[in-house]
């Protein structure tokens, strides 16, 4: 039953999609990202946050006049500041966006991050983190001109990215970040 239900679902957003195509658009986006790895697991001295970059491809695709559906394709340095907790991603959110107005919005949604690339050193004791992140994602959008726009976005991440199958008391941690980006639609 939940298989025909996802199915209808899913069935039912593309054939709005597909409906709608011919009033897509298409940017890229760029921005700095702020994030940590909140654990009770990581030692005080190093939990500071990691300034790092997101660099993405977006497709905006209109369901009514205030609501769209936008899906994105996105590259993201995560972690913490120390070298030994750098995660970077591959990330697909797509988002449930609700325009204000012509200026303003706000958009929700899920994440999902593959794992391109970790720190490491076989000198010190790192990190394993696992392959997949799953997040939630918010965030308000600002439309500068009809082409250019800004948002700002928070992520909570809902699933462990610390692999702890070689630790023996497990560890865990959920990634948070604050994203600031600039985009261009064409």
């Amino acid at each position: 039953m939940r298989k025909k239900i996802l199915f209808l679902a899913t069935f039912f957003i593309f054939g709005t999609l597909l409906s709608n195509a011919q009033e897509a658009s298409y940017g890229i986006r760029i921005g700095a990202n702020l994030s940590s790895i909140s654990s009770n697991d990581i030692p005080k001295d190093l939990e500071d946050s990691r300034f790092g970059i997101i660099v993405g491809f977006l497709a905006e695709y209109p369901v009514t006049e205030k609501w769209s559906v936008q899906p994105e394709f996105q590259y993201s340095s995560l972690g913490n500041d120390d070298k030994s907790l750098n995660v970077d991603y591959l990330q697909v959110p797509i988002f449930l966006k609700y325009n204000f107005s012509d200026l303003f919005n706000i958009h929700i949604g899920p994440q999902v991050g593959l794992k391109i690339w970790e720190w490491e050193d076989d000198n010190i004791i790192e990190t394993k983190f696992n392959t997949f992140n799953i997040a939630a994602i918010g965030g308000i959008g600002v439309n500068i001109t009809e082409n250019f726009f800004a948002d700002l976005r928070y992520g909570f991440g809902l699933s462990n990215i610390i692999d702890d199958k070689n630790i023996p008391e497990g560890a865990k941690g959920n990634t948070r970040n604050i994203q600031l980006s600039f985009g261009y639609k064409l």
